[in-house]
């Protein structure tokens, strides 16, 4: 996670972004909402790479890596 120069956000890195777009099950605000508890919005905020909360940032982390861990076998 980066700090961006607007104070109040951050952006994530690329890495991170092509892990959700992986680990997407879909692109409608339900099918975000369950997977990364984000709206559609926010998910075209990221793929924008425009800042987004760092408290949401950090939460979208700890999702991705719970996910990551549940698909390994």
């Amino acid at each position: 996670m980066q700090q961006s120069s607007n104070s109040n956000g951050v952006h994530l890195e690329e890495e991170m972004i092509l892990q959700m777009q992986r680990l997407a099950t879909g692109r409608t605000d339900e099918a975000l909402n369950a997977r990364f508890g984000i709206s559609y919005n926010t998910w075209r905020k990221l793929l924008a790479g425009q800042p987004i909360r760092p408290s949401l940032a950090n939460r979208l982390k700890g999702r991705i890596a719970a996910l990551q861990a549940i698909d390994r076998p």
